[in-house]
């Protein structure tokens, strides 16, 4: 027997910052610098990312998990 299990985010779930799935805040599909996984950021933090890219910086988001290890090795 196998269950399959959908993981649906609730509309009502509060999310700041960028998430790994789109949300009606998140909108906008970046690229997290480190490991190049797609993460979703709000319009302004997607206007930040195009600028930086203009002035050579290389997408310059991280998701939650690379964000986590940089944390740790800093520390």
């Amino acid at each position: 027997m196998s269950h399959r299990v959908e993981l649906t985010p609730s509309p009502n779930l509060a999310t700041f910052g960028p998430t790994v799935f789109r949300t009606e805040r998140n909108q906008h599909e970046a690229r997290c610098g480190l490991c190049g996984g797609t993460i979703y950021v709000p319009q302004e933090d997607f206007s930040f990312v195009c600028e930086a890219i203009k002035a050579g910086l290389d997408e310059p988001f991280r998701c939650e998990r690379c964000k986590q290890e940089y944390d740790e090795f800093i520390s």
